[in-house]
């Protein structure tokens, strides 16, 4: 496993990942019963850094790593989230960043995590407002000061056109910033990638499993994530990635695999967390580390065949945000 930096930390994280999310609900077509089996492999398999939020399964991503490592606190690097007031309905989407709330919602997020810090705390899917506000950043450098945080940051989502948000953020202090960024998807992620001094973490890196052939035909059942995202874009994704197929024959590896190289080409990158929902993928993804990175030749092959096939999607992605803003 490689590793690098956590920023504004004494930490180094592994460059891939696991986002606890698609483990413990069904969105991304994992069988729940079998998350802890994934997690402990992972963790077995050399991962340290493991994503999570208060919202994934209502507190149950947060119980399980706590479960799972409350034992072997210093050998992992724990992310979470916090923003989404599940207390009070379970049922909606309601965010909440009053400091009080924020206070309470970090209390019991370190009591699930069994744990009195978290490496990297984010607030979770913030919108121009919050992220202007003076209290919160307050709010997030003070539980930072305490020892309850390590690093502060913000959670952009949940889609891609959060390009005005991610800059503030950085312009506001914050040290971490969460966004989607892959093949398909590049912006705004290489305009955040210009910045050197935060943690990129990614998310997303399979473009809702377009570019996970693991996943292929794409099921469009409403419980699935990717029914948020319109699914004549996942079509067209889908039928201009098939291309791609004869470049990963060429390189001996899975498209798949492509997907998480691109991503680690880039240094500034601080860790990358593919959506798992099996052992399986769990494998294909991390023998990455084995695997020859791309070079020079192919990001410029890559790149254009952004630019012929995807350019298009990225924006219609980026459009995607209006009715959320």
């Amino acid at each position: 496993m490689n590793f690098r930096k956590l920023s504004h930390t004494d930490d180094t994280v592994s460059e891939i990942g696991i986002g606890v999310w698609s483990l413990i609900t069904d969105w991304w077509g994992a069988d729940v019963s079998k998350a802890e089996n994934v997690l402990l492999k992972a963790f077995n398999e050399g991962v340290n850094f493991f994503n999570t939020a208060d919202m994934y399964g209502y507190g149950k991503g947060e119980e399980i790593l706590g479960k799972l490592f409350e034992t072997k606190r210093d050998r992992i690097v724990i992310a979470t989230k916090i923003g989404y007031d599940f207390y009070h309905k379970k049922d909606s989407l309601k965010q909440s960043f009053e400091v009080d709330y924020l206070q309470f919602a970090l209390k019991k997020s370190l009591e699930r995590l069994k744990t009195d810090y978290v490496d990297v705390l984010m607030i979770h899917n913030p919108k121009m407002n919050v992220i202007l506000n003076d209290d919160v950043l307050e709010f997030m450098k003070g539980a930072k000061e305490d020892g309850l945080a390590k690093s502060v940051g913000v959670a952009l989502g949940p889609t891609l056109g959060w390009g005005e948000e991610g800059m503030k953020a950085i312009d506001r202090g914050y040290e971490s910033l969460e966004y989607i960024y892959n093949l398909i998807e590049r912006e705004p992620g290489e305009t955040f990638l210009k910045n050197g001094e935060i943690n990129h973490l990614i998310r997303v890196p399979h473009a809702t499993d377009v570019l996970n052939e693991m996943k292929w035909p794409l099921s469009t059942s409403e419980k699935m994530h990717r029914s948020l995202k319109d699914n004549q874009w996942v079509l067209k994704a889908h039928e201009r990635t098939k291309n791609l197929m004869k470049f990963c024959e060429s390189k001996g590896i899975t498209l798949s695999q492509l997907a998480l190289l691109f991503i680690l080409h880039e240094r500034k990158v601080t860790s990358v967390f593919p959506n798992v929902s099996s052992e399986e993928e769990l494998k294909t993804f991390l023998q990455v580390e084995e695997i020859e990175p791309l070079n020079d030749d192919d990001m410029k092959f890559l790149s254009d065949y952004y630019k012929r096939n995807y350019k298009d999607l990225n924006v219609e992605s980026i459009g995607e945000t209006i009715r959320y803003k």
